[in-house]
């Protein structure tokens, strides 16, 4: 799911929300201010106010994740599937070939990968339509994309499973996470250039599990990411236009908000692999970190 930018708040209304939906839609709703529900402690369901369609859903899969625009107006939506296409909306356009009453064709919709589409995110600009686009899929690739020419992308890497991507805010960059699932043991999130600056891509989280997804703030330029490890690790980019292979402060970008921990209560040998081993005589400890440190004393220094 994800927000409109700029809230679209009105009177009585909170902002807009949209919801990449498995039956291969997006669904859009105007969500009311509290203010505007006069009962309190009650569940209501509400129609979706605009359905953003393809034509024919069984076609091009499960919708797996959606982009919305951060450009003039917050018009467009662009959203991937598990059959390998992107899709992006104009939701201001009054063509009577797209629009028919709260259901919206596409402007535009390309076969991006050859496997399914786990993550993508449009580029931040100052032009009302936009012009690039990252995207990750499960063929082990990740693909910047010029949407005024969408036949070749404009760069791919090949290296593992991607489980998410974000265009990182006033950079030519974007920030890449994997699954582990063909990188045990050598698991990162990275920060990879469009190849504008012709410099390489760079490590700057290691995990050991897979990133399950990330997210990026644009007022403070930091990349949150949840390991299924049970870590939350944020960082905050350094400028992507100077080497961070020789950034000495890189390490100190990073910091761990929690993680979790399994501890043992007892000294037999067991099989731990089995979840019903576990069960019976392991606890789960859930750490908060600080996140300044006021002394010493209470901090771990293996941590």
């Amino acid at each position: 799911m994800e927000w409109c930018p700029s809230g679209g708040r009105r009177e009585g209304r909170l902002g807009l929300l949209g919801a990449a939906c498995g039956d291969g839609t997006v669904r859009v709703w105007v969500i009311p201010t509290m203010d505007t529900v006069q009962e309190e402690g009650r569940i209501y369901q509400k129609e979706a106010d605009m359905s953003l369609v393809c034509g024919e859903e069984e076609k091009v899969g499960e919708c797996l994740s959606l982009s919305w625009y951060r450009g003039p107006g917050h018009n467009h939506v662009a959203a991937s599937f598990s059959s390998g296409f992107v899709t992006l909306w104009d939701m201001a356009t009054t063509s009577t070939l797209l629009r028919e009453g709260s259901t919206l064709l596409p402007r535009q919709t390309w076969l991006a990968h050859t496997g399914s589409v786990t993550g993508l995110s449009l580029c931040p600009g100052e032009e009302e339509v936009p012009r690039y686009l990252v995207t990750g899929g499960s063929d082990r690739c990740y693909r910047f994309w010029d949407l005024r020419d969408t036949g070749v992308a404009l760069q791919e890497v090949k290296r593992g499973l991607v489980s998410g991507v974000r265009w990182l805010a006033g950079c030519s960059a974007a920030s890449v996470s994997y699954d582990d699932v063909y990188l045990q043991g050598h698991t990162q999130t990275i920060i990879t250039e469009t190849g504008y600056y012709s410099s390489r891509s760079h490590p700057v989280i290691a995990q050991n599990s897979a990133v399950l997804d990330q997210d990026m703030s644009h007022w403070v330029g930091s990349i949150a990411i949840g390991t299924a490890g049970g870590e939350l690790v944020v960082f905050v980019v350094p400028p992507v236009d100077k080497n961070m292979e020789h950034d000495k402060n890189l390490g100190q970008r990073k910091t761990y908000v929690f993680r979790t921990e399994v501890n043992k209560e007892t000294k037999e040998e067991m099989d731990f692999r089995q979840y019903e081993s576990m069960r019976e005589v392991t606890t789960m400890k859930y750490l908060d970190m600080p996140v300044k440190k006021s002394g010493q004393k209470g901090f771990n220094k293996d941590d």
